[in-house]
């Protein structure tokens, strides 16, 4: 979901990746074991209408390589990513608005879904 701390979007690129200023809520489905998720294919549903498709390629090529850097920028300032922490990769679909009260719902092949209203 895209939503911004900053008034009216106004924020460089840095800003936005920096401190996932566009992360307004997330979804957490079920677990699954470590797998290749390098290419998997996400359909974005609002409302029970499809309004995004995309793949985890989008997430630097593979979102593995974004949770890399993020373990290696932690350890640059003294910390270590734990066990069961939710680390935010990256988005794999263009940004769209969402209405108030709105069913959102993201499909991941060979993932399962997860859902969450706005």
């Amino acid at each position: 979901m895209l939503d911004s701390r900053y008034e009216d979007f106004a924020f460089t690129l840095p800003d936005v990746i920096a401190d996932n200023a566009s992360a307004a809520r997330f979804g957490v489905g079920a677990w699954h074991a470590p797998r290749d998720l390098s290419n998997a294919g996400l359909l974005l549903e609002i409302d029970g209408r499809p309004v995004q498709t995309g793949s985890s390629a989008a997430i630097l090529g593979d979102p593995a390589r974004s949770l890399r850097a993020a373990a290696r920028l932690a350890l640059g300032a003294g910390m270590t990513l734990e066990p069961g922490w939710i680390v935010l990769a990256g988005a794999a679909t263009a940004a769209v608005p969402l209405p108030k009260d709105a069913h959102v719902r993201v499909v991941g092949a060979g993932l399962g879904a997860v859902e969450v209203t706005t």
